[in-house]
């Protein structure tokens, strides 16, 4: 398993609910999922958003298989859309359900705000970014808005599959923009780990199904993948204690890929040395037992001898090819070329 595998393993097992247990203490998603619409329908009605006109309700019936009760009150099941069990406490919702996709700052002219170009957000698993200090005037206009606890990710390829993702913190005024190729969603007050978002963007289950659109160097996702994307919401203090897994489990992760490269690396190196070590056996005479009955190579060379003096008299070789030098070992144990009536010592070229 690569490095990339055991990162895709752990944040699939977070979103899944296998990677920290449940505790029967924790307030369920059903009463988080309800305080989310009570926390809407308070926005809507201070006039902050716009009354979502596509919020369902995912429920299981008592068939156990799921349903979703759309806005006109016609029901449809979607067992066919769920991708995975999640546990008893956790509930399934549309991903414009329960985020503010896109939201807007109101600052003014002169607050200092952070500029966030794409070459800025490093692609990784987890959140990491640089930010130049400007002038919110400079860059309200033309550029993707976001605000501490905003979760931002690359709609583009290929920065969406390298995952350049990120949790804004600590920014200038609390406010910056940039890259118009990003998506950004903010949870509702309190009822979303900002990182619990995130590691969801990163997930397989997120990255490696979606679809894309446009030319063969610039795709983006199809509008509406995010929209409509089903999202396993835990109770929120699992989500907590899932993040402070995951962020405890990353750095580890890291070690093992060094580790990984390095033997195979390691394993590449003694690959080729048993090869290297296998063909010199073969030419050493060491790879296979030696059998009388295949008689010796002095017995081929003559052959070879006798088949060329054939191919001249065929005139398919010239006579010079009959011209050929007789290796020896002598009685000295030394080992001896004869060229006509020339004889060399050549032991210091036998290895």
């Amino acid at each position: 398993m690569t490095g990339k595998q055991l990162r895709n393993s752990i944040l699939q097992w977070a979103i899944q609910g296998k990677l920290v247990p449940q505790d029967p203490n924790d307030e369920p998603a059903s009463v988080l999922l309800e305080r989310i619409r009570e926390e809407k329908a308070h926005l809507v009605k201070e006039k902050k958003i716009k009354r979502d006109k596509n919020e369902s309700i995912i429920y299981r019936g008592e068939d156990n298989s799921y349903y979703e009760k759309m806005p006109d009150g016609t029901v449809r099941c979607i067992d066919f859309e769920i991708p995975f069990e999640i546990p008893d406490s956790w509930v399934w919702c549309r991903v414009s359900n329960i985020f503010i996709l896109n939201p807007k700052n109101n600052n003014e002219d002169d607050d200092m705000a952070a500029f966030i170009p794409m070459e800025m957000i490093n692609a990784c698993y987890g959140s990491s970014y640089t930010y130049k200090e400007v002038k919110w005037k400079s860059i309200k206009n033309g550029y993707t808005h976001f605000s501490d606890g905003d979760i931002a990710f690359a709609k583009i390829t290929p920065c969406f599959q390298n995952r350049k993702s990120a949790v804004f913190e600590n920014l200038p005024n609390g406010i910056g923009a940039g890259t118009t190729e990003l998506k950004v969603l903010r949870p509702y007050v309190n009822t979303v780990n900002p990182y619990y978002l995130l590691f969801f963007l990163e997930t397989p289950y997120f990255v490696e199904e979606a679809s894309f659109k446009g030319t063969a160097n610039q795709q983006r996702i199809i509008s509406g993948y995010l929209e409509g994307k089903l999202f396993p919401l835990p109770p929120k203090a699992e989500q907590d204690r899932i993040v402070k897994q995951v962020q405890q489990l990353l750095p580890l992760t890291d070690k093992y890929e060094s580790a990984f490269e390095a033997n195979l690396r390691q394993q590449d190196s003694i690959n080729t040395l048993l090869r290297k070590s296998i063909l010199q056996e073969a030419i050493q005479g060491k790879l296979v037992p030696q059998l009388e009955s295949e008689g010796t190579a002095e017995e081929l060379l003559a052959e070879i001898a006798e088949e060329k003096k054939r191919l001249v008299k065929d005139g398919k070789l010239k006579k010079s090819a009959l011209t050929a030098s007789r290796i020896f070992r002598g009685d000295d144990n030394r080992y001896y070329e004869q060229i006509g009536s020339q004889i060399l010592d050549i032991s210091s070229e036998i290895t």
